[in-house]
């Protein structure tokens, strides 16, 4: 959150405009919990780790 406060290669990777103010740091907390409780990001490790091993061989 701090760089994307004045790092403008961080707001064009999140899509924000240079004067869009930045989120609450709280999105992120909230978010993850609802991320991790839901298996969201296990299910999304999986297919990252079988993308891998489909391209290696």
């Amino acid at each position: 959150m701090e760089q994307m406060d004045y790092n403008l290669l961080f707001r064009w990777f999140v899509g924000l405009a240079m004067d869009a103010p930045i989120w609450d740091v709280t999105v992120f907390s909230k978010n993850r919990e609802r991320l991790l409780v839901g298996g969201i990001a296990a299910r999304f490790l999986s297919a990252i780790i079988r993308q891998g091993f489909q391209h290696s061989f």
